[in-house]
């Protein structure tokens, strides 16, 4: 599994070097070159690509670790590519815009960005060392939703049944596509039904990570889990909320 390491001569080692996408406006294209070059100074592979283009929906759909957003502001179609990756993929997201204003930031983060830097502003080192922040939590989260807690190979409460050997979420005999992250949280409270699970434990687990200021973190894959696996995600049968603590999955009658 892929992991980010902090070396002796300050820089990042890489045991497997990680594939970072950045989409660009047609008319970014030189912007969007610095920071490649920023990153493969960081043996970090950069597969450059134009938004809309059908190079940037084969990256999506190939093994990359985190998209890197380089655009104008409000009028990019930037926020169209955000939502249709976040549909498949925990991947990271960072935006780097020239018109980054709250309307912006908001739009973003509400499609799914991670985190957004104004062009403005912009510090090479402060880019650095927020992409690999990114990319270690996310590769940290990959590797640990592929150690399964005991040895039960399969999961069933009510219509809900996971088969833990294919990492494969069914409701009501349907397979139901998760992103590895999804099934990380649905596996942890299915291991644990009928128990609330705190939001820490959730992200600690999942995450393999301390946790620190991660609510919005563990809400919003909830609701996107509860999208894919309530009948009604307004009124969930499964996946309850206890204000205040957490989650936890309802066992089902019978």
């Amino acid at each position: 599994m892929n992991r980010l390491t902090s070396g002796k001569n300050g820089l990042t080692e890489i045991n497997m070097r990680p594939n970072v996408m950045i989409a660009y406006s047609g008319d970014k294209i030189n912007e969007a070159m610095k920071l490649s070059d920023i990153l493969s100074r960081e043996e970090i592979n950069v597969i450059p690509c134009e938004e809309g283009g059908t190079l940037g929906e084969s990256c999506i759909f190939g093994r990359v670790h985190m998209l890197i957003v380089r655009d104008g502001g409000l009028s990019s179609p930037s926020f169209g590519l955000i939502g249709r990756l976040r549909s498949i993929s925990d991947m990271p997201v960072l935006t780097v815009s020239d018109k980054c204003c709250e309307i912006y930031r908001t739009m973003a983060l509400a499609k799914g960005a991670d985190m957004c830097m104004n062009a403005d502003e912009f510090g090479s080192f402060e880019f650095k060392a927020r992409v690999v922040s990114l990319l270690r939590r996310y590769l940290s989260a990959e590797q640990a939703v592929n150690v399964c807690a005991d040895e039960r190979e399969t999961l069933i409460n009510g219509g809900l049944t996971i088969d833990r050997r294919r990492r494969e979420v069914f409701r009501e005999g349907s397979l139901v596509k998760m992103t590895a992250i999804e099934y990380g949280i649905v596996e942890y409270l299915m291991e644990n039904c009928g128990n609330v699970c705190t939001v820490d434990d959730i992200y600690r687990r999942v995450w393999n990570e301390t946790p620190y200021s991660v609510r919005k973190t563990v809400v919003e894959h909830i609701r996107r889990i509860r999208c894919k696996l309530e009948p009604d995600p307004r009124n969930p049968s499964y996946i309850k909320v206890v204000f205040g603590v957490g989650y936890k999955m309802e066992r089902a009658a019978g």
